[in-house]
């Protein structure tokens, strides 16, 4: 890694932190800062900023900056089409094939999650290690990765 000026390893790699909540995002932000403070940004949701020596998967422990946020429960909203299974008496059957749309829930959120993810190079995803933390992780990897560095890695926290 690169020095700067004062000789210290270069702090221009950034690490997108996302996890399932604010107060967790806050959480994990206390417990990795180790204790140093920490600036955070409001926004469409809370985004907590530091500088730390971390291992990141099986890499050495390198001095990076860190980008703490998160969503609130899911990104996208996932509907049939309009169409024969707006009724109540619909086939089931049909469910299995039918079209269907995938919307964001908030706007916002995605215009969030872009934005943070912007040039960072690694994303560490901190959700649920449930059903649904796992569809509410790879729907965070879905918006973040187009804007990732050419340098991306997508990792999974567990805890």
């Amino acid at each position: 890694m690169a020095a700067d000026a004062s000789g210290e390893p270069s702090t221009s790699l950034v690490v997108l932190h996302v996890a399932e909540k604010p107060s967790v995002a806050l959480a994990i932000a206390t417990a990795l800062s180790g204790g140093q403070r920490f600036r955070s940004v409001d926004g469409a949701l809370p985004t907590h900023e530091f500088t730390a020596r971390l291992p990141l998967g099986n890499a050495a422990p390198s001095l990076r900056r860190h980008r703490v946020t998160s969503v609130r429960g899911h990104v996208f909203a996932l509907d049939f089409a309009p169409g024969p299974l707006d009724s109540w008496d619909a086939d089931p059957e049909g469910c299995f094939a039918a079209p269907t749309l995938k919307s964001p829930c908030s706007a916002g959120v995605v215009g969030h999650l872009s934005a943070v993810a912007r040039g960072a190079a690694e994303l560490v995803l901190w959700l649920d290690a449930d059903a649904e933390g796992e569809s509410i992780a790879f729907e965070v990897a879905h918006v973040c990765e187009p804007h990732l560095s050419s340098r991306k890695s997508v990792l999974r926290a567990r805890f």
